[in-house]
């Protein structure tokens, strides 16, 4: 079709290093010499195809690494491996599971935050949601319609990648959702009640404004909650240490503390010796495979051995990196909590209020209409009976019997 136009135009075509006569058997010549070339390129592309097709086999990928990886060599094989960009897909991934914020919004939002491309630009819309569709992520390759297990490290799980496409699913819209845990009820789902049930909470709407209630979907069991709160919070101060208890604990935790630090940070070093090893003698294989010493077959099961165990020597490392820490720092942070913690509680913002009522009372606790109880508290509350002995069940008896009585102001029917 080129040719025809050309001529047309009154133009012909000339090779500089083959001659061919405008006649029938010159453009025979011409059309053979273009199939050859045609053939010898359609032969390099199956074998690097092939090429690629075995590299996947292998777990390796030798494509250019998506946002979040970077293309590296492993005993000179291509692969991928974790690039600074990671921890920013990972909070995209978990963000977007979440399921309160638009697709469109998490993307400008990460955006922001330094999500961008190779180029450093911002990610388009079209690639974010390649991106999120992306099984890579979760360690599989999937190319010329195969699957297969990556060997590199995966960012994310399994059941985040699904939840996501369950969000994806919705059409990225802010999805509108029953919440389990309100800033007005912190108590809810934490407490039960004799029978098991846990208890709820809720606004009453009276003659002039509404009223907030505790309740365990039982008839006559309903509670203010101020009232039910305070005394929650008077149960946990049973709790507490003193400053003299503290400056003790504060003692043995930081001997025990520093030496579990040690042990933590020799065992880094052990990893981190064991992959130099490891490396060492993926080096010496092939120095012995050059010299004709190593057969390319048992070379090559050698070193996916070897780099197997480097991976996994890694995946131990990662999850143990070695760590400097102020211990004074951290015991008086935690200090205020200790000695206060129905105040810590009171004044934190209801992920914290969570966490610190899990954290002390292990199992929740339950209520049976006049006072708490609970199965199990946080260790770190134990070493009360172990400083003081006869004073570990004490209770404020005077304080207790009017946050009892108080409890006992049922909701009215009004």
């Amino acid at each position: 079709a080129l040719r025809t136009h050309l001529r047309k135009s009154g133009v012909e075509i000339k090779s500089a290093t083959e001659h061919f006569d405008d006649n029938p058997s010159g453009r025979f010549m011409e059309n053979m010499m273009a199939n050859v070339a045609q053939f010898d390129n359609d032969v390099r592309a199956e074998r690097c195809s092939g090429g690629m097709k075995d590299a996947m086999r292998e777990g390796r990928y030798v494509w250019m690494a998506p946002i979040g990886y970077m293309n590296i060599r492993v005993a000179d094989k291509a692969t991928i491996a974790p690039s600074p960009m990671a921890s920013l897909v990972v909070e995209t991934f978990e963000t977007i599971a979440k399921g309160i914020y638009a697709i469109e919004e998490v993307r400008k939002m990460m955006s922001k935050r330094g999500l961008v491309t190779r180029t450093n630009k911002p990610v388009v819309k079209s690639y974010f949601y390649r991106m999120l569709k992306n099984r890579v992520y979760v360690g599989y390759i999937e190319k010329f319609g195969e699957s297969h297990k990556g060997g590199f490290e995966p960012l994310i799980t399994q059941e985040l990648f699904d939840q996501v496409q369950k969000v994806l699913k919705n059409r990225g819209k802010k999805m509108s959702q029953y919440k389990l845990d309100s800033e007005d009820f912190p108590l809810r789902r934490f407490v039960t009640n004799p029978q098991g049930k846990k208890v709820t909470g809720s606004w009453c709407k009276g003659r002039y404004k509404s009223y907030p209630y505790y309740r365990f979907s039982v008839k006559g069991e309903n509670y203010k909650r101020d009232e039910f709160e305070k005394a929650f919070m008077a149960y946990m101060d049973q709790h507490k240490l003193n400053s003299e208890m503290f400056a003790k604990l504060k003692g043995k935790l930081k001997v025990k503390l520093g030496k579990a630090l040690d042990n933590r940070n020799k065992g880094s070093g052990k990893l981190e010796s064991r992959i130099r090893d490891l490396t060492q003698t993926q080096n010496t294989l092939i120095q012995k495979n050059l010299k004709g010493f190593v057969s390319d077959t048992v070379l090559k099961k050698q070193l996916d051995i070897i780099e197997k165990e480097i991976s996994t020597t890694q995946e131990a490392l990662a999850s143990q990196k070695e760590v400097h820490v102020d211990f004074d720092e951290l015991l008086d942070y935690a200090r205020e909590y200790l000695l206060n913690p129905s105040k810590v509680w009171k004044s934190a913002k209801l992920d914290k209020q969570l966490k610190l009522q899990w954290f002390q009372f292990p199992q929740g606790v339950t209520f049976d209409g006049t006072n708490y109880g609970t199965t199990q508290i946080a260790s770190v509350y134990k070493t009360k009976e172990a400083f003081l002995p006869l004073l570990s069940t004490s209770v404020d008896l005077r304080r207790l019997e009017l946050l009892t009585f108080a409890l006992q102001k049922r909701c009215s029917t009004n």
